[in-house]
């Protein structure tokens, strides 16, 4: 029974012995793993500017003045000698109502008028026998009262019919529809044959003088953008050339329909050649004060908020949230969160993870002041 426990036993330990010698010569033989290699990276040096933004509206030319011009009176359009677009001169006729309805109107006010001028001198004639007759007692006080009362109906109504007889003569003179400044036909809603009534619109003349960019802006006005501030423009199609004009009006409410502040800048002499329509680019500069410029692949995320990866002295990355001041093309404004001389990766930062060793393969140079796209 002895002999069977020691065999046991022995062949235990023979296997423990196997299996330790068996665990040493693997472990003597395993290699450590290799290390990870250094991703390569493109860094800039953080060094802060002065943050300058350029915002560019885009608008058009528009006529500060526009006229409605109407017929002062009523009656048929006989002609209309000018169209839209086409360019009129001060006194120049436009216009012109159909005459004959005129001259008819005005010679029966005429008509009218010389018949109650016969009952006028009648009633006169009639009222002056009663006032010498009712002293000498000829005649009694009604009938007198009877012949002022007419005379004072006579001359009121002579009055009223010179005054229609005036408007008659006025409609005949101003039957001729003139220009009452240089400028451009932009609206005609009344075709020659139409009847228009006195004072309805036949034409909208917008004058020559002092033409204006107008702009629609959709969000809060930049800085620095009150009434009286100087603006450079430019048309499309000639960028180079900018001129200065100044703001001369901003709405005070917002556009119900548009959803925008119209903005209005007075153009100086030399864009006065610009024609109505040209479509014109203005470039605000608004100041955001010390900023740093990176560019877009250099701006991550941590947990939702804008970050960048800084890299230390040992060449390890971390993540540091910063303040975004304004996005742009091809480059972000950083406000806070990075100090001058820090090292953050600019390019290549896409796969990296907190304490990953890197490689600065470049150094970008820092950007310029001013923030422009």
């Amino acid at each position: 029974m002895s002999v069977g426990l020691d065999a046991v036993t022995r062949m235990g330990l023979l296997r423990i012995t196997v299996f330790g010698l068996l665990a040493l010569v693997v472990g003597c033989s395993a290699e450590p793993p290799p290390e990870k290699t250094a991703v390569r990276v493109v860094a800039q040096q953080v060094a802060q500017v002065a943050g300058l933004a350029q915002t560019v509206l885009t608008g058009d030319v528009q006529a500060r003045f526009v006229s409605e011009l109407a017929f002062p009176s009523a009656g048929k359009v006989a002609q209309l000698s000018v169209d839209v677009g086409d360019k009129v001169v001060t006194g120049q006729v436009l216009g012109r109502l159909d005459p004959l309805e005129l001259r008819a109107t005005l010679d029966i006010s005429e008509a009218e008028l010389q018949a109650l001028q016969a009952r006028v001198d009648l009633a006169r004639a009639d009222y002056s026998r009663q006032a010498r007759l009712l002293p000498q007692g000829y005649t009694n006080r009604n009938e007198y009262e009877r012949a002022q009362a007419a005379l004072k109906g006579a001359e009121a109504e002579l009055m009223t019919a010179t005054a229609r007889h005036q408007l008659a003569r006025d409609a005949v003179a101003d039957a001729d529809l003139l220009a009452l400044a240089d400028g451009v036909v932009v609206a005609r809603p009344v075709a020659p044959g139409e009847v228009v009534q006195a004072g309805q619109v036949v034409l909208s003349l917008a004058h020559d003088e002092a033409p204006e960019a107008v702009f629609d802006w959709y969000e809060a006005l930049p800085t620095g953008l009150v009434i009286g501030a100087p603006i450079h423009l430019h048309t499309l199609s000639e960028p180079a050339r900018e001129i200065s004009g100044q703001v001369r009006e901003i709405a005070p409410s917002v556009s119900a329909s548009s959803g925008t502040l119209r903005i209005r800048v007075s153009l100086p002499a030399e864009a006065w050649h610009w024609p109505l329509g040209t479509v014109v680019a203005a470039r605000l500069a608004e100041s955001l004060g010390p900023v740093v410029v990176l560019p877009w692949a250099a701006l991550s995320r941590d947990q939702g908020q804008p970050a960048v990866w800084r890299i230390d002295a040992q060449q390890r990355v971390s993540l540091s949230r910063v303040e975004v001041s304004r996005y742009e093309t091809g480059r972000v404004l950083v406000a806070a969160g990075l100090r001058d001389g820090d090292l953050v990766v600019a390019q290549g930062g896409q796969l990296l993870y907190p304490g990953q060793q890197v490689e600065v393969a470049n150094v970008l140079a820092v950007s310029g002041p001013g923030a422009q796209p």
